[in-house]
């Protein structure tokens, strides 16, 4: 009898055993099936071509986890940051995107969208960050080039020139045939006070376009610059030694001082055609007084007040 109850008592057990278990596996099922449903649901809207349908049911999805306290997978995050950021909402791009690239499914297109997402809203850092990995680790990358270049100018853009500097020989393509390139690369080279590859590089410039205004500037500037110190110069040690043959020397350097001053002359017309401002009429002015061109000088004196 004790064994026969026992029996029952066992199966008993067993039954609710296996009830619990297909309860906890129903339940499971039941947690599972909106995820299933929804993630179903944006890739048929994204095969579709309906983006903004795909992005909602995404949105949803991830907000489903979050309501469990859990992260979507880095799949669903990567996919509706593309959306987001091909819908033109930058701030829902970024939020994604930067929960995608922590994990496995974050790959090139992630940082090459984020580093656009991050211009869109002005945060130079962020982009620096997003450009920099990106070059690291995606040599070969369909954008790649595009991003190099991009990373270059945001160097310069951050004054870090150093680093663009150095990156300039690293750069893919031929920046050298790239006129908006060869311009930032002449203000890294200004701001490290590198005059003579600025110089090469204006000249080089000028065969680009031959109105470059900054190739200009730093060509007429540096000719004026370069009449200005070898004048006074000249003019001091004749001052100071009043002889024959300082006297010779002196007019051998005017000869020099003049050609750099009608070489400067055509530039600062060039740039003056471009944006008549007072700083380059000022230049003219003086030149053209220089040249004893008494009403050229007051001309572009008036331009310059």
């Amino acid at each position: 009898m004790a064994a026969k109850i026992l029996c029952i008592f066992v199966r008993m057990r067993t039954i609710h055993v296996i009830t619990a278990l297909l309860l906890l596996f129903f339940s499971a099922c039941a947690l599972l099936r909106p995820y299933d449903e929804l993630a179903s649901d944006a890739e048929a809207a994204l095969e579709a071509g309906d983006k903004v349908q795909a992005l909602t049911h995404y949105d949803a999805l991830i907000a489903a986890y979050e309501e469990d306290d859990e992260r979507a997978p880095g799949e669903v995050y990567q996919q509706a940051g593309l959306l987001a950021f091909a819908l033109d909402d930058t701030s829902k791009s970024i939020d994604y995107l930067e929960q995608a690239r922590h994990t496995r499914a974050a790959n090139a297109e992630t940082y090459e969208k984020l580093a656009k997402a991050y211009r869109e809203i002005d945060n130079l850092s962020r982009e620096i960050t997003m450009l920099e990995h990106y070059v690291d680790n995606y040599a070969g990358a369909d954008a790649y080039q595009a991003m190099q270049y991009r990373l270059f100018e945001t160097l310069e853009e951050s004054r870090n020139y150093e680093q663009a500097y150095a990156l300039w020989e690293e750069l893919d393509g031929e920046p050298r045939e790239d006129e908006k390139m060869m311009t930032v690369y002449l203000r890294v080279l200004q701001a490290l006070e590198k005059g003579k590859e600025a110089t090469g590089t204006a000249e080089d410039l000028l065969k680009l376009n031959d109105d470059n205004m900054e190739a200009l500037d730093w060509l007429a500037k540096k000719h004026f610059r370069q009449a200005e110190s070898l004048y006074n110069r000249e003019m001091q040690a004749y001052e100071e030694n009043r002889t024959h043959r300082q006297y010779a020397q002196l007019l051998d350097a005017l000869e020099i001082v003049n050609t750099d001053l009608r070489i400067a002359l055509d530039y600062f017309k060039r740039l003056y055609e471009q944006e008549p401002s007072s700083e380059y009429a000022s230049y003219l002015a003086n030149i053209y007084a220089r040249f004893q061109d008494e009403e050229k000088a007051r001309y572009y004196q008036k331009r310059a007040q």
